[in-house]
């Protein structure tokens, strides 16, 4: 009995913390989309033509998650910051993160929607 209730307990807050996040990235004119399911305290990355975005997930509350985000430029063999910040997002809501480049990058847009799943 002890075995099954710890078990239910790990399988249901596995869960709580599983999201799909939804959308795309603009740096320098060009847009790319993502779609992938994440869980909290995880990094994603994302490539697009020269560009790398990079994400976490991190709860902050009951109706609140922070994004960590970094976007980088693919130059040979060296990856260049274009920009990165915190942003908070609302769950089930589409937010727009207009962040301004680097010294010398672009600027860049980032749009995301994170769903409970």
């Amino acid at each position: 009995m002890k075995y099954f209730l710890i078990l239910l307990l790990f399988i249901t807050n596995t869960a709580l913390a599983c999201w799909k996040a939804e959308g795309s990235f603009a740096v320098d004119g060009e847009t790319f989309k993502f779609s992938q399911k994440i869980d909290h305290n995880k990094e994603y990355k994302f490539p697009g033509g020269n560009f790398i975005l990079s994400m976490t997930v991190t709860p902050d509350g009951k109706e609140m998650n922070n994004l960590q985000y970094k976007i980088e430029e693919k130059k040979g063999l060296k990856l260049i910051l274009v920009t990165h910040g915190t942003e908070e997002l609302k769950p089930k809501k589409k937010t727009d993160i207009f962040a301004k480049g680097e010294d010398g990058q672009p600027n860049s847009i980032i749009t995301i929607n994170l769903v409970n799943i």
